[in-house]
């Protein structure tokens, strides 16, 4: 009678555990799937940044070229550090990375609409329009799944679980932009 006591108590540890495992698996790829769409928008809105700067290149003065040159740099820097989030969207000094770079590239825009000529002027205040009004509500539902996975993880008995197949928690993303 104790061997079939304890052998249900293995059984239903396992289960258990298996269960823990999958839903903590699962929610994680559900932190995965919902930073590409931030991803995805972030894309499109460096490309269409980026070709705004291309056409705007030809009209502009030395003095602006260097000004879109350093926009182009804060460009590339968000671009590489995109790529490095989509190799590892879990690890921390990525996503903060990603912030920095957003942080980096919303200040030369700010930077270039102070200094530079008329022309150029409304192609950044367009791209800081289209940031302020697709990347909040594209990190939404990346922050539910973060919530949501972060909770799974703090939760006990899995809290236990999580930190045996070390997984850890997944900072939220404030790409967010304050006005002028």
């Amino acid at each position: 009678m104790g061997i079939l006591i304890f052998g249900a108590l293995v059984l239903l540890t396992l289960f258990w555990s298996v269960g823990a495992h999958n839903r903590l698996v699962r929610l994680r790829s559900e932190v995965i799937r919902q930073w590409s769409s931030v991803d995805a928008v972030w894309l499109r809105l460096l490309v269409r940044l980026q070709g705004g700067l291309a056409a705007r290149e030809s009209l502009s003065t030395e003095t602006d070229l260097k000004e879109l040159e350093l926009l182009q740099a804060a460009c590339d820097g968000l671009l590489e550090a995109l790529s490095q989030m989509r190799l590892q969207p879990l690890v921390q000094t990525h996503q903060k990375q990603v912030i920095s770079q957003h942080l980096k590239l919303v200040g030369e825009i700010r930077l270039l609409q102070q200094t530079a000529h008329a022309p150029i002027q409304p192609d950044l205040e367009i791209a800081l329009n289209r940031m302020r009004q697709t990347l909040p509500a594209a990190v939404i539902p990346y922050h539910v799944a973060v919530a949501a996975y972060n909770d799974a993880l703090s939760m006990r008995p899995a809290s236990w679980l999580a930190k045996r197949l070390n997984f850890k928690p997944v900072m939220r993303m404030d790409l967010t932009l304050t006005s002028n």
